[in-house]
């Protein structure tokens, strides 16, 4: 009886309400990392991870049934994602700069010389590795870093790139060899 009172879309996303629920908890925090690894700003990436859920959501609550949330809200977040860097305008050379000054300052902040002299080099070839990657080509950025930062395998990357499982291994591949090839290009 009570039922038949709620409207047809609501009835329609009960029985998705858990599923809904157990893929936040068990995806949340890695599709965070993603979206931070791949966007500049974690506040940004808190609102990409948010928008990511909250599309799913609206995706169910219109009937639509989700058979691999993994894959799925991967697909999401990488549409967002592209979306995300057709709107952000390029970065002036000197906010790059304070940014990178006030980083460092940071970093001196704590710590004996050698420790600092090292999370320095460190530091600073994972920005240059950041770098690199955010050079490549969308479709190498994305396999990289769903295999390496979020530790997907070419088959969960095919459903979450809507590609095959053999087109998401090739651009794994090619990946590396396009970073490999930025990387000897320059003094690092």
């Amino acid at each position: 009886m009570m039922q038949e009172a709620l409207p047809r879309a609501h009835r329609m996303t009960r029985p998705y309400e858990n599923a809904f629920l157990e893929a936040f908890d068990e995806y949340a925090d890695a599709l965070f990392r993603h979206a931070s690894f791949r966007i500049k700003g974690r506040d940004r990436a808190i609102d990409l991870t948010q928008d990511t859920f909250l599309k799913a959501w609206d995706y169910v609550r219109e009937g639509n049934e989700v058979r691999n949330w993994k894959s799925f809200l991967y697909r999401v977040l990488n549409n967002l994602i592209i979306d995300e860097y057709r709107r952000t305008k390029e970065e002036s050379l000197d906010s790059l700069l304070e940014d990178s000054s006030a980083w460092a300052n940071t970093l001196v902040a704590a710590g004996s010389r050698a420790e600092k002299e090292e999370k320095l080099d460190d530091e600073f070839m994972l920005e240059k590795i950041r770098t690199f990657i955010s050079l490549m080509p969308d479709a190498y950025r994305a396999a990289l870093t769903m295999r390496y930062s979020d530790g997907l395998s070419a088959k969960e990357i095919a459903g979450a790139l809507g590609i095959s499982e053999n087109v998401a291994a090739v651009r794994i591949h090619r990946a590396l060899a396009h970073l490999k090839k930025l990387c000897g290009s320059m003094d690092i």
